[in-house]
């Protein structure tokens, strides 16, 4: 029932409704806190299992054998990249770039060039046009009309071709008609065209095609399909003469040779001189192992940072409120999974070794502390024995040898698990408490609406009462 404010009462009953209802909502506002805490829960045990989880990935890539022999790879000359495999073994190759791969490219001979509606297809074999790569029948050129723009666009629409065409521009309303293989290589990146033999003996995509396809004299070469191709010294015996030897040629379709050597990959971008050989090698890298043992305890740190800033109590100021607490303050279970991993992080390896030989120390502040330089000399003067201190299943997964590295993985691993149930187990609470907190709403705007009609109605008694006062008062007046 709608009403203004106060017109007979004077009284505020907007404010004095609002009051009722801040009241009333006060389980209500409870239930809400209780969502938003349960909410922040949930949040630091998502962070928490989050840096368990990277804690084991660190670990876990120590437990592979290719976590301690990580290879990595150099060359003299920066026309020639190269990556090794983390298991790729050691190495060395020099050679020559002789060759680079190149697809085959022609343009149209007539240097005057052509008008974009003048007929450049006659020049192809007339159309529409077979399309030969490798031996078979890849697909049709079937242009609208032979003109020069149709052509190009004909082709470039056909994208299971291999091949592009653009018309070069070489003066003003003239072009040249140049049509380019997208592979390299001495066979991938040959083309040709035949005229399509239509119906009923249509060439069909797939079909053989054995016949020579040589490009009429209406085209010029740019350039030529060709392998890429490194020469290595000779090492080979010459047949023919005992005393000599042949170099070796390695050929690739395109200007990449993948395991060149095992696990070696090359993508040579430039020709380079035969008297200037290029040297390509791979070594051991033990840095590469530091590096991940760092990346171990950067995550140990990490993990330990986490539990302490979620279980942290905080303290009580003079005001009495608290502040600076965790959302999972209290909860014992992670103390002790910080313990529990500082110690596994310092406690003693086998055969009486300490981690901190190893250059792992834990600080006065419950933090851990690597030394790189101390790793590296202890994994350079026993690179294995290392291994087997720190994680004996990669160097042997039979081992019934417990290190480092699989007591920190175990532990990561097995923390998760729990966190998961506490997180589905608070988010059942949340979805329960926010359906608490819609019964609420229905409840509360039920309530508001029986507190506006009583004072609505209120505010008419007082209406009437004040109307029949005047009319006392006016009759009591008259009798004067």
């Amino acid at each position: 029932m709608p009403s203004v404010d106060g017109l007979s009462s004077g009284l505020d009953t907007t404010s004095i409704i609002n009051s009722l209802i801040s009241v009333d909502a006060a389980p209500q506002t409870r239930l809400k806190s209780s969502v938003s805490a349960a909410q922040q829960k949930v949040t630091a045990f998502q962070s928490i299992n989050t840096k368990l989880t990277a804690l084991q990935t660190a670990a876990d890539n120590l437990k592979k054998a290719a976590g301690w022999s990580p290879s990595t790879a150099t060359t003299s000359d920066t026309s020639v990249a190269v990556t090794a495999a983390a298991t790729a073994p050691a190495g060395a190759l020099s050679f020559q770039v002789k060759e680079l791969a190149a697809g085959r490219s022609v343009i149209s001979q007539d240097e005057a060039g052509m008008a974009l509606t003048d007929n450049a297809a006659n020049a192809l074999g007339g159309y529409p046009l077979d399309v030969v790569r490798d031996g078979k029948i890849v697909g049709t050129v079937s242009p609208s009309t032979g003109s020069l723009s149709d052509v190009v666009d004909a082709i470039n629409k056909a994208t299971n071709l291999g091949i592009t065409a653009v018309a070069v521009r070489v003066s003003d309303g003239k072009y040249r008609l140049q049509i380019t293989s997208t592979t390299t290589g001495e066979k991938k990146g040959d083309f040709g065209f035949v005229p399509s033999n239509g119906s009923p003996n249509e060439r069909k995509v797939g079909d053989p095609y054995s016949a020579p396809v040589p490009f009429s004299s209406d085209f010029t070469t740019v350039s030529s399909p060709k392998d890429a191709q490194i020469v290595l010294p000779g090492n080979v015996p010459d047949p023919n003469d005992a005393t000599k030897t042949l170099a070796v040629k390695v050929t690739s379709a395109t200007n990449t040779f993948s395991d060149i050597m095992p696990g070696v990959t090359l993508t040579v971008s430039a020709k380079t001189a035969a008297d200037k050989p290029v040297s390509v090698s791979v070594a051991s890298d033990p840095k590469a192992v530091a590096a991940s043992m760092q990346a171990l305890v950067d995550a140990a740190n990490t993990a330990l940072s986490e539990l302490t800033t979620q279980s942290k109590a905080g303290t009580v100021g003079a005001d009495g409120k608290l502040t600076g607490a965790g959302p999972l303050r209290g909860d014992g279970a992670l103390r002790t999974l910080r313990t529990d991993l500082l110690n596994t992080v310092t406690s003693a390896l086998g055969n009486g070794a300490s981690p901190a030989t190893l250059g792992i120390q834990s600080t006065s502040t419950g933090t851990l502390t690597f030394d790189k330089d101390k790793f590296l000399t202890a994994f350079a003067k026993d690179p294995a024995g290392v291994q087997k201190l720190l994680a004996p299943t990669s160097a042997d997964p039979k081992s019934n040898a417990v290190g480092l590295v699989e007591r920190l993985s175990t532990l990561a691993k097995d923390a998760v698990a729990p966190f998961k149930t506490s997180i589905s187990s608070q988010e059942t609470s949340i979805r329960t408490m926010q359906g608490r907190i819609s019964d609420w709403d229905t409840r509360l705007a039920q309530k508001r609406e029986a507190y506006a009609k009583y004072y609505a109605n209120l505010e008419s008694s007082l209406s009437k009462l004040k109307t029949q006062g005047s009319w006392l008062s006016g009759q009591l007046a008259s009798l004067g």
